[in-house]
C-alpha cells in the first residue's frame, strides 16, 4: 500500500492521457509543490460529493495516478500545468491529516488484455470512432484523411473513453471497468449512441441545406 496525495476533480484523468490544472488554492499549491520538490506522481479522483474549490469533498474509490510534465509557475504561487496520467488505483482508507487529502491506495492492473476478445472488440471500437469523427468533422465543416489510433486494446479503451462526450459518472465507469473487452464493450455501446445522435444532427443539416437551395 502506498500513500499519495489526491486531487479531488469534477473531471476522470485515464491513464496515458493529459490533464491540464490551474493551481491556485493554498492546499494545492502545497500539494504539487512537495511532487514537484520530490518528483512524486498525485492521485487524480472525481468528486463523488462536495466541492472542487474551498470545501471539503468525498471522492470515488477508484482514481489514476498523473505525473507533472510541465509547469508554469505564476505570480503568488499560481501555476499552470499538465501531467499525464499513469496507473489506476483504488483508495483503502483517506487521511485528512494534511491541508489537502491523501489516501493509501493499491494499484489496480487492467484485466483481458491479450485476448481474442479484446483484439475483436478493439477493432470494433476503431471502426465505430472512426465513424463518429468523420461526422463531427463533416458537421464542423473539416475533413482529415487520417486517423491515427492505438493500436493496443487497452490504451484505445482509455483514448477513446478519454474523448468521449458523455458525463463524469460515466468515464468513471468506464475507469473502474478493469476487463478491456468489458471496456471496449461499453465505449463500443456509447460510440453507438453517439452515432445516431450525430447522423440525425447530419441529416437536418443536409435537410436544411436542400430546403434553402430549393428556396433559391
Amino acid at each position: 500500500m502506498e500513500r499519495l496525495p489526491l486531487f479531488p476533480l469534477r473531471t476522470v484523468l485515464f491513464p496515458r492521457m493529459p490533464l491540464s490544472l490551474r493551481i491556485f488554492e493554498e492546499r494545492y499549491k502545497l500539494m504539487i509543490g512537495r511532487c514537484l520538490e520530490t518528483n512524486a506522481p498525485f492521485g487524480v479522483v472525481l468528486i463523488r460529493s462536495g466541492e472542487e474549490v474551498d470545501g471539503p469533498a468525498e471522492p470515488y474509490d477508484v482514481g489514476t495516478t498523473a505525473r507533472i510534465a510541465r509547469v508554469q509557475r505564476l505570480e503568488e504561487g499560481r501555476m499552470n500545468l499538465v501531467a499525464l496520467g499513469q496507473q489506476r488505483f483504488r483508495i483503502e482508507r483517506l487521511d485528512t491529516s494534511e491541508p489537502y487529502l491523501s489516501g493509501d491506495v493499491e494499484y489496480v492492473q487492467s484485466e483481458d488484455i491479450d485476448t481474442p476478445e479484446a483484439e475483436e472488440e478493439a477493432q470494433r471500437v476503431a471502426g465505430l470512432f472512426g465513424e463518429q469523427f468523420r461526422l463531427v468533422m463533416a458537421l464542423s465543416g473539416q475533413w482529415v484523411r487520417r486517423l491515427d489510433l492505438p493500436t493496443e486494446p487497452d490504451l484505445l479503451a482509455d483514448f477513446v473513453a478519454h474523448q468521449l462526450e458523455v458525463p463524469s459518472a460515466t468515464k468513471q465507469e468506464l475507469l473502474e471497468t478493469l476487463s478491456v473487452p468489458g471496456r471496449l464493450r461499453r465505449v463500443a455501446e456509447l460510440l453507438g449512441d453517439s452515432i445516431r445522435a450525430l447522423t440525425e444532427r447530419w441529416e437536418e443539416e443536409r435537410r436544411k441545406k436542400f430546403a434553402g437551395a430549393a428556396l433559391n
